[in-house]
């Protein structure tokens, strides 16, 4: 047995007894201590694995049957992980997704009334207690829905819910290998997503739905990888319909440019808003409330508040204002890889082969994307976790230290829903968690300083040489 495969079988035994540990410990929101205790050592020993598989990459390819043998032991370890925690109390959104498939079936649209509709009375059942912000209608976009109908058609229980989203889970693994294969990069790397405790603990022990969005947007990036044109635009617009922030990454997945796949992007989302058409307002209305009046575990949007002096939507038109410039920026830097000179040369046509072009054009596109969603939830008023978990799979091709270090230090943000460190207060027609501030210092500090250390590090030696260039030239 080599050491590479002897360190994952070491590392994903303490991870697997530390999930069984959170198993077995309650619900996470009641023992929030000792989930973070077990929590922060399990992210210690994923972060020793990441590290040495990167650090062992190269070592020992010409043994095929090791390098499988890792492999195998990555993804044994990934679904045992997900497995012990599928009975894990799940989080109180998952009441919400099971009112609204339940609602579907009964052919109600759910925007169209709150949970605490009287007209809605006779369909409450035993988990209407636990939904949250009942006097809302639905936030979430209809494709997300749509799955929250399928899961409820098969069984109106948690279960069945908690299993739609661990499986779209398990399915983005298997796609991210055979991305990172298209990539060239080692495929051991998707054991930065799948053994994720962050991404573990928001699929499989409390049951968000981001796995979906996050299914469709690595399908969507491999189908581009391989230039399955309409194949790509049709499962990015089934993103933006699973989570609307997506649409941020569209403009670089749309081949070309070409009118026509703007066209379908825009039919897939027209298709799929049809059957909820008759709410009108109510469509939006609830994302409209929440983007202008909350924000909570805000990092940059906080500071922005309070520049703004308090006023929630100032603060949000700047920090639109300021998320739109880097997109712009973002776009403009993505269009010039297709500009040509008089030569016909682009930016892409450095004279290698054409695989290699490819590979650059995917990697660009990453970066691109990346970037884009890296800066939304730096900017983002509202950070809940599992958000995090929609950078996660960028991970796998490039290990930023500063993105995986938040994964870790987001425990924080449990705290604050702690009545050690706060207090419910009444706010918008409902009782809310008081926010508090300090608690973000050990959360987003290090991340900040890491990931500005690493931008400096990247960008002043590349100007150092450009200017010695420029001298030697004058010289």
């Amino acid at each position: 047995m080599n050491r590479k495969l002897l360190t994952i079988l070491i590392t994903g035994f303490i991870i697997e007894i530390l999930c069984i540990a959170i198993a077995y410990s309650g619900d996470i929101k009641k023992n929030i201590p000792c989930f973070a205790i077990l929590y922060i050592a399990s992210f210690i020993t994923y972060i020793f694995a990441i590290f040495y598989i990167s650090k062992k990459a190269g070592i020992d390819e010409q043994d095929n049957n090791s390098s499988r043998n890792v492999l195998w032991a990555i993804i044994i370890f990934s679904l045992m992980f997900r497995l012990t925690l599928l009975p894990v109390a799940p989080s109180d959104d998952i009441y919400r997704y099971l009112w609204e498939g339940k609602l579907q079936l009964n052919g109600i649209s759910p925007y169209s009334h709150p949970p605490e509709s009287s007209s809605l009375e006779h369909l409450r059942d035993g988990f209407f207690s636990g939904i949250n912000h009942k006097h809302l209608p639905t936030i979430y976009p209809p494709l997300t829905l749509m799955v929250f109908a399928a899961a409820d058609y098969i069984s109106h229980t948690i279960i069945s819910m908690k299993a739609a989203f661990l499986i779209l889970d398990v399915l983005s693994i298997f796609i991210l290998l055979k991305f990172l294969k298209v990539m060239g990069k080692d495929p051991h790397n998707v054991l930065t997503y799948a053994w994720s405790p962050l991404v573990l603990i928001s699929f499989a022990a409390r049951g968000h739905c981001d796995s979906l969005q996050i299914f469709l947007v690595i399908l969507a990036l491999y189908l581009c990888a391989i230039r399955k044109n309409l194949r790509t635009v049709f499962s990015i617009a089934l993103a933006v319909m699973s989570k609307f922030v997506f649409v941020i990454i569209a403009p670089f997945l749309i081949p070309g440019k070409k009118f026509k796949y703007v066209v379908v992007l825009f039919a897939v989302i027209a298709v799929l808003y049809l059957p909820y058409i008759s709410a009108g307002k109510g469509l939006f209305s609830t994302l409209l409330h929440f983007g202008t009046q909350y924000h909570f575990n805000d990092s940059v949007h906080f500071l922005i508040f309070c520049l703004c002096i308090g006023s929630p939507l100032a603060s949000k038109i700047v920090t639109a204002l300021i998320f739109g410039t880097v997109l712009l920026f973002l776009y403009k830097k993505y269009l010039n890889l297709f500009v040509t000179d008089n030569n016909g040369n682009s930016p892409l046509s450095n004279g290698g082969s054409e695989k290699r072009g490819n590979i650059e054009m995917n990697n660009f596109v990453l970066n691109y994307a990346f970037v884009a969603i890296g800066t939304f939830l730096i900017l983002i008023p509202t950070l809940h976790p599992w958000y995090l978990t929609w950078i996660i799979p960028f991970l796998c091709f490039n290990k930023n230290r500063a993105w995986i270090l938040l994964t870790g230090t987001v425990i924080c943000y449990y705290f604050m829903n702690h009545e050690l460190f706060s207090k419910m207060i009444w706010y918008n027609d409902e009782w809310v968690w008081k926010e508090v501030h300090w608690l973000k210092l050990p959360e987003y500090l290090p991340f900040y300083v890491l990931l500005i250390y690493g931008w400096l590090k990247t960008v002043l030696p590349s100007r150092y040489k450009a200017a010695k260039a420029s001298i030697e030239l004058v010289t």
